[in-house]
């Protein structure tokens, strides 16, 4: 696969396209292989990041490090088939690419790559998109589970839920045999019990948050704030209310209600119970 099929496959924006093809072909990446190499081992990610930034110089919009992590990918590709996973599974998680720079569109209004923090995750297999969700491989509390992700753009209707949660029991049977957990974990704004007192109770975002049983409550959290209302760094006033629950979660911020964000596990088959 060369670099432009994968910018195709994953539908990144034509614009932002020709400006990776470029930076590829101005930058001798292959001088930076030995040290994107190690963004394969989770214990290096941190370090890792730290040094490529140093080496790609100044890139304010982060398309270089956006080039360096899709050359990356590359390889993880070549993975994926040698462990026999099908190429959907490859772009529909390698997507999250294009997801997030059209993000940075919105919140922003240009073009751009802020998560290189978060993409070490798809580019090392730890992360797999299976369906409307993501499923990574993690510890907790000294064991192993599978940590779900909400995708911006995931249609969590209970049915779509249900059968992301089958393909993930099936893909880790399959193709990561020796993996052994016994539960889900989601770390979410989504979890929030606060959203029991802004949304209905039909809601799908309630629908998703039944399955858990949540341990922890985070009040002081505000990352909700950049998924509901596409920008972080607005003031409470000037938070858009452009959709219900827009309006509905500031109303209820400025009335002295908590949002924050939730932890909370079910047992690896515990989705099937309602």
């Amino acid at each position: 696969m060369t670099l432009k099929e994968l910018c195709m496959g994953i539908n990144l924006p034509e614009e932002v396209t020709e400006t990776v093809l470029r930076i590829y072909k101005e930058q001798d990446y292959s001088a930076l292989k030995e040290n994107s190499d190690k963004l394969y081992d989770r214990r290096e990610w941190e370090r890792t990041l730290e040094e490529l930034k140093k080496a790609l110089g100044k890139d304010d919009k982060g398309l270089k490090m956006l080039t360096l992590q899709l050359v990356t990918g590359l390889n993880t590709y070549k993975l994926y088939e040698e462990k026999g996973i099908g190429q959907k599974i490859f772009f529909d998680t390698f997507q999250c690419f294009s997801r997030f720079v059209g993000e940075h569109l919105v919140s922003y209004h240009t073009y751009g790559f802020d998560r290189e923090w978060w993409t070490p995750r798809q580019i090392s297999m730890e992360e797999f998109r299976l369906g409307e969700l993501e499923f990574e491989m993690e510890n907790w509390k000294g064991e192993r589970v599978i940590s779900v992700h909400i995708p911006s753009d995931a249609r969590i209707t209970r049915e779509n839920c249900l059968n992301s949660y089958e393909q993930a029991l099936n893909f880790f049977a399959k193709y990561y045999p020796d993996f052994k957990y016994r539960y889900f974990i989601c770390d979410s704004w989504m979890l929030s019990p606060g959203l029991k007192e802004v949304l209905p109770r039909e809601s799908r975002i309630l629908q998703f948050q039944a399955d858990y049983t949540i341990e922890e409550w985070n009040k002081e959290d505000n990352s909700y704030r950049e998924w509901v209302f596409k920008n972080f760094d607005l003031p409470l006033e000037e938070l858009p209310e452009e959709t219900s629950l827009q309006r509905n979660i500031k109303r209820f911020i400025k009335e002295g209600g908590f949002i924050g964000s939730a932890f909370g596990y079910m047992e690896q088959t515990g989705f099937r119970k309602s």
